[in-house]
């Protein structure tokens, strides 16, 4: 990522021509023919041999950077040419004509060492890619034995005569021109060689710098009238003028990056949520860690430009670790902001259950952590192969001594998979019962209604029978015995149990077959829709039994509400309406009694 962020802003200047390479032979050439000047001034030639070094200098940053960067250094431009005048040598030498030979040699020989340049060029480039300076040099000068090797062997002592014609033909006057050229490619040659000796360390410094795209816009900022007057007393502190520059304009280019990145992440925060306050929460949650991953990036940054980007791995290493702190910061604060904000959405509106954003967010985090801690591993070199094949080793016993964590986290799963219960139901296990407060990792913890909190085991939840009072859609059950005195008439009783059953049927809060329910869901199970919504509709009066004391009539029906209170609310009002229904058919209520019955020739009365 920083690399890519310095590329676009420091890569800004303007290279060279496409064909760059046969740009700097030409200069060169011309520089090498204003050497050749006899009458050349000492302050002249030292002139010159200053201006040949820089050249040298610019080259190999252009090479590397066009070759790194654009990946379009040709390496043999020359093909067509060569091959034409390959057939033409042939044909020439099948004639007999050996001043076209001659001429002919020394431009394919001339072109050979240019081929052998960018070739030999491009294999320096490629080496600045090794891990370390050592390996680069001890390449660099393979390829440079190798590329002398491979030089075309020409015989210039059969060219000799063509220095000595002073008014040559046009083929003699060719030949002379290909043989200077020649000369001149060779010392281009040589001296090339030389100085990516000499500056070995300098080149392989730029191969690194040139991964960031800013060399060549440096060694330009660096050849202004400007800098060459206020670069050496900046050299004091190990500054120039173009760190200065890279340093302001990165700091101009984070403040603009960060304004619109907040932007841009208030915009997709839009699709979290619509509402004001709910981004600004978000925002204020993310704020300060965003801020100083900003702020680290840029220190990291303006220290990579002052140490020109070499040897200073310890210091990548080191923010590179911060970064991976900070960055797992930022995503568990944005995630559980984020996450917030959901939840309050799905008390709104129950799309998604509570607990399955609660689990998923605890296993994020948690994913987050590792992923931190093996990339910080890593970052360290430590061998992760050796610690996973440890853990490995020691996973039986691992596993057998977190048995009971591993058997909570599954009948967690268990839980919510098979949507046994959530938030806020209220529950019935074994000897204890309550409102599920939350559905975690390891336990449900439940409030009782004497207000006391309870953490079960989630193994236990999933593997016992559990009471789940919150699931009815629609009916809570009123079932109740009404007796009456045996005394009463059979005839009223009748009566009584008809006006009481046409009561509930006409009742507006006992849930009855002509009571409507809306459901526009499709279930894929094939299972009774009523009872897996919790719908129960069933109305009963009948004459139930004869019991010890009393006439028994059985009420058995369903309130249409399932709240606790409301429920009371109406089996109050059924039991008042029952009451005025046996006041009007003339039957008491009755009560236990017992009989006392005499036998024949007692005179004891019968007592009540």
């Amino acid at each position: 990522m920083m690399k890519l962020i310095l590329f676009l802003l420091l890569f800004t200047a303007a290279l060279s021509s496409n064909d760059f390479v046969e740009e700097f032979f030409t200069q060169e050439i011309a520089l090498e023919k204003i050497l050749d000047d006899q009458n050349l001034s000492t302050d002249a030639l030292e002139k010159a041999l200053e201006e040949d070094d820089r050249r040298y200098e610019h080259f190999v940053v252009d090479f590397i950077t066009r070759e790194k960067i654009e990946g379009i250094v040709d390496q043999n431009p020359y093909r067509s040419e060569m091959f034409r005048l390959k057939r033409r040598l042939q044909v020439n030498r099948q004639r007999g004509n050996s001043s076209a030979v001659m001429r002919d040699e020394l431009r394919v020989a001339t072109l050979a060492l240019k081929q052998n340049i960018r070739t030999s060029m491009d294999k320096v480039v490629k080496a600045t890619r090794l891990e370390s300076y050592k390996a680069f040099e001890k390449r660099l000068q393979e390829i440079i034995i190798k590329r002398h090797e491979q030089e075309p062997e020409i015989d210039l002592q059969k060219f000799a005569f063509a220095k000595e014609v002073v008014d040559p033909d046009p083929l003699v006057k060719s030949i002379q021109e290909n043989l200077a050229e020649y000369r001149y490619i060779q010392n281009i040659h040589n001296n090339l060689s030389a100085k990516l000796i000499d500056d070995a360390h300098k080149v392989y410094k730029a191969g690194v710098i040139s991964r960031y795209g800013i060399l060549s816009l440096a060694i330009k900022i660096g050849d202004s009238s400007l800098a060459k007057t206020i670069d050496p007393y900046l050299d004091y502190v190990y500054l120039s003028s173009a760190k200065i520059v890279y340093i302001i304009a990165i700091l101009i280019f984070v403040y603009l990056i960060r304004k619109i990145l907040i932007f841009v992440m208030r915009r997709l925060l839009y699709f979290v949520s619509k509402r004001e306050d709910d981004i600004s929460y978000i925002f204020a949650q993310t704020t300060k860690p965003f801020t100083l991953i900003i702020v680290i990036l840029t220190t990291e940054v303006i220290l990579a430009v002052y140490f020109e980007f070499s040897d200073v791995d310890w210091m990548f290493t080191s923010y590179n670790i911060v970064y991976v702190f900070m960055v797992s910061f930022f995503i568990y604060r944005l995630g559980n902001a984020i996450a917030v904000v959901k939840m309050e959405q799905l008390q709104r509106n129950k799309l998604i259950r509570d607990e399955v954003v609660n689990l998923g967010l605890k296993v994020m985090n948690g994913l987050v952590g590792l992923l931190a801690l093996i990339l910080i591993l890593k970052m360290l070199d430590v061998n992760l192969t050796a610690i996973l094949s440890g853990l490995g080793i020691g996973g039986v016993a691992v596993a057998f001594a977190a048995k009971d964590t591993l058997a909570n986290f599954f009948g967690s799963i268990s839980i919510l998979l098979s949507d046994l219960f959530e938030q806020g139901d209220w529950i019935a296990v074994d000897d204890m019962e309550g409102t599920v407060v939350e559905i975690g990792l390891r336990a449900t913890t439940i409030r009782t209604f004497d207000n006391a909190l309870i953490a079960i085991p989630n193994f236990k939840l999933s593997d016992n029978g559990i009471k789940n009072w919150s699931r009815r859609t629609m009916g809570r059950r009123i079932k109740m015995k009404i007796g009456v005195t045996y005394e009463s008439d059979m005839q009223n009783v009748k009566k009584a149990i008809a006006e009481i059953r046409e009561m509930l049927q006409n009742h507006p809060d006992i849930a009855t077959e002509k009571t409507e329910y809306m459901s526009s869901e499709r279930q894929m199970k094939l299972v009774s829709k009523e009872d897996l919504k919790g719908i129960k509709r069933t109305v009963m009066v009948f004459l139930d039994e004869f019991g010890s004391s009393s006439i028994d009539i059985l009420v058995y029906c369903f309130s249409r509400s399932v709240v606790w209170a409301e429920w009371h609310e109406v089996k109050e009002d059924v039991m008042f309406k029952i009451a005025d229904i046996l006041k009007a058919n003339d039957l008491d209520f009755a009560y236990p009694t017992m009989m006392i019955h005499q036998a024949e020739g007692q005179k004891d009365d019968i007592t009540e």
